[in-house]
């Protein structure tokens, strides 16, 4: 009786661990916020550079870094205009082990309020590429540099007209996630 006993001793430490490692993952685990700050310069020549503020929260995985929806307030420089993208995201190394460089895609409207004009709602884009510049055991801090299109039209400025056909725009971004 007395081996037993001590059998049974020696193999709680064994058996809580296998249990511990079978144990179903939080669904917290999966769970990704950030937030970006940033900019970006017109290439259009239509001076309509910004400054950009943008959050997201959504899925992560052991290959996936973010798949969710993002929101994002882009404020011109030289005008009063200001921009609000609302974009579907997704942000992979395109590996299960921790990478350098990363994809970043982003699609979804943007609401643009134009100063002389109404608002419209338009197409925006930003595919980019980013590179982690420090990693955490629950943050991920980066650098990425993309393509942005926000699908503005022309608008009447008191009594100049902005011939403007879409934006085009090169954005670096300086984001953490959690």
């Amino acid at each position: 009786m007395k081996k037993i006993l001590l059998l049974l001793l020696a193999l709680i430490p064994v058996l809580s661990v296998r249990a511990s490692e079978s144990a179903v993952p939080s669904a917290l685990e999966h769970f990704v916020w950030g937030a970006e700050a940033g900019g970006a310069i017109d290439l259009t020549s239509n001076d309509m550079s910004t400054i950009n503020l943008d959050a997201f929260f959504g899925y992560k995985s052991n290959s996936i870094d973010v798949l969710g929806i993002g929101a994002g307030v882009n404020m011109m420089v030289s005008n009063a205009t200001r921009s609000f993208p609302v974009y579907a995201l997704l942000r992979t190394g395109f590996s299960s082990r921790p990478t350098l460089l990363f994809m970043d895609l982003r699609a979804g409207c943007v609401f643009n309020n134009v100063t002389y004009s109404k608002q419209t709602t338009r197409l925006y884009l930003s595919p980019g590429i980013g590179i982690n510049l420090a990693r955490g055991r629950s943050f991920t801090s980066y650098l990425a540099l993309s393509y942005v299109y926000n699908g503005m039209r022309s608008f009447q400025k008191s009594d100049e007209w902005c011939d403007i056909n879409g934006l085009s725009m090169a954005c670096v971004r300086l984001g953490i996630s959690f």
